[in-house]
């Protein structure tokens, strides 16, 4: 294979990875919202340590690096693990399942413990805590990267606009790009208007009770789909408020964590 070929099919594979978790515009609008509701000091210390580069930038870095030698053991932990009571797991599996499983939802709980040392770090490694923190962050609020212990097989195959797609699929690209056709700036024109009072409302609590909201809301999402489902517009209808919903919470939840680690 010529090396042009070789181009072209490591790219295609970066596509496809930046596909998973909301897909880059949808990570994109969770960082903008964030990065619109920093306080001045916390937008220029994250700012520095990015050397001067948006989080927006960096919004799908961890899916760009996980299949990377260096970064591959994080491969895993783009998912947030519930029990049949929408509990978080945290850092274990479901039952019956070996091993430790740490997924997204405590890595966030881990990188926010470990910045608040953020002065007496190496600024390369901070900066790698942002990457993941902004992303994961937006993963623990998908529908499609909560796991709950009865849909352990969520990844079906559906029928949308006469073609067929996995059910992860419609929910990380098609809900964010065939459907309002923004860009990540028209999502924060769209939902970052929420008042002062709307904002400290969402972003009462901890991180584990936001998740274990999510997992709550989110649980319908497969009573709207089977296997074999021709989805039309009686879906879309559904399903296009939780996602712009989540997207909301996760830009503005983001901010919070922001601002009192670094303003």
């Amino acid at each position: 294979m010529d090396i042009r070929k070789t181009t072209l099919c490591a790219l295609a594979a970066l596509v496809s990875i930046c596909s998973w978790g909301w897909g880059r515009n949808g990570h994109d609008a969770i960082c903008y919202i964030d990065e619109c509701n920093l306080n001045k000091k916390a937008l220029k210390t994250v700012s520095d340590y990015l050397d001067g580069k948006s989080i927006v930038y960096y919004s799908t870095w961890p899916d760009e690096v996980r299949t990377t030698k260096e970064w591959g053991y994080t491969t895993k932990w783009h998912v947030a693990y519930y029990d049949e009571n929408d509990k978080a797991l945290l850092d274990s599996r479901f039952e019956g399942e070996e091993g430790m499983a740490p997924d997204c939802l405590y890595q966030v709980g881990r990188i926010i413990d470990r910045l608040k040392d953020h002065k007496n770090m190496e600024k390369e490694e901070v900066a790698n805590l942002i990457r993941f923190l902004v992303h994961w962050v937006g993963d623990f609020h998908c529908p499609v990267h909560i796991k709950y212990p009865d849909y352990k097989e969520h990844n079906f195959k559906v029928i949308y606009g006469g073609k067929e797609y996995k059910y992860h699929s419609v929910w990380d690209e098609i809900m964010i790009e065939d459907v309002h056709h923004w860009n990540y700036m028209e999502y924060e024109h769209q939902l970052g208007n929420l008042s002062r009072k709307e904002v400290k409302e969402i972003q009462k609590g901890s991180i584990v009770d936001w998740g274990e909201q999510a997992a709550r809301d989110c649980h319908i999402i497969y009573e709207w789909a089977k296997a074999g489902d021709e989805l039309g517009k009686d879906f879309y209808l559904k399903a296009r408020p939780l996602a712009d919903r989540q997207i909301q919470l996760a830009g503005y939840r983001l901010a919070k964590i922001l601002n009192e680690i670094f303003g």
